[in-house]
């Protein structure tokens, strides 16, 4: 289900980033931005992939540990490129190919050597809040800086972006987990609108990021910071520890080093900076 995500988002990425780079330099901030990509037929399509994305991401956590599901969703970026490809109609760059076999072998890897992981039923409710706050205080100095710094403004932003996913991860997961109780259970629990306060700062983070800077500029911090904040949320707030031997946990770690190696190399690609 995690990969399944990760396949969605890609799909997801490739179309708002097609509608949201196409947005004219006089078009205005924010509600310039926000007029131009709602005409965009391929921005509703990423929307609509994104939001499918959205429901298998929150299956597989439900089932799954954030440890394990995180690092495999992050793998979207791979799906990103090829797919941005496509629907340039051109073939992926050799230098595309090495970094997403990269990834394909982290990933590989990692499956292979994960295993059962523990943690606790319910969140903790005061570390989480903890979490919650810093990551807050993390993400307005990001959107400060870059309005500040507009030359580094993709790399700003991409790291507020990634900074607020890893945090959905988290909150997604406690509601995925309260859900499962009811629908009544989960609307009288505060996640889900914390889920909801975070998604629209991810969503609005992100069009800045894909109208301030290509994908090499901003994606690579964003699927850094991603997984990362969403490990520690996992840590933190649900105690998830993981168990096997030494020499699974030696690969298990190799495999995500390989992961994010590969999307950080793959994101620095200037392939769809030329294309759009």
């Amino acid at each position: 289900m995690a990969l399944a995500a990760a396949v969605a988002f890609g799909w997801s990425t490739a179309l708002m980033h097609h509608g949201a780079s196409g947005t004219p330099e006089d078009a205005g901030g924010l509600l310039g931005l926000l007029r131009h990509i709602v005409r965009q037929w391929r921005w509703w399509l990423g929307m609509a992939a994104s939001l499918g994305g959205l429901a298998l991401h929150a299956l597989a956590l439900h089932v799954g540990t954030i440890a394990l599901v995180q690092p495999l969703v992050v793998t979207g970026l791979v799906f990103a490129f090829l797919f941005r490809s496509a629907l340039d109609r051109r073939l992926p760059s050799r230098r595309t190919m090495r970094w997403v076999l990269l990834t394909a072998a982290g990933l590989t890897v990692f499956l292979l050597a994960a295993r059962a992981e523990s943690g606790s039923d319910s969140l903790d409710t005061s570390r989480a809040a903890v979490l919650l706050v810093l990551g807050g205080a993390a993400v307005t100095a990001g959107w400060v800086a870059a309005l500040r710094v507009p030359r580094h403004a993709g790399l700003l932003l991409g790291a507020a972006a990634g900074v607020v996913y890893g945090l959905v991860a988290g909150t997604l997961k406690a509601t995925s987990d309260t859900a499962s109780s009811g629908l009544g259970t989960m609307f009288t629990s505060w996640p889900v609108y914390v889920l909801a306060v975070l998604g629209v700062a991810g969503f609005l983070l992100n069009q800045q990021a894909y109208r301030r800077a290509p994908l090499s500029r901003s994606a690579p911090a964003a699927n850094t910071v991603n997984p990362v904040v969403a490990l520690v949320f996992g840590v933190v707030a649900f105690g998830e520890t993981t168990s096997g031997s030494a020499a699974a946990i030696t690969a298990e770690v190799l495999g995500l080093i390989g992961i994010l190696a590969g999307v950080f190399l793959l994101a620095r690609t200037d392939e769809v900076a030329a294309a759009s």
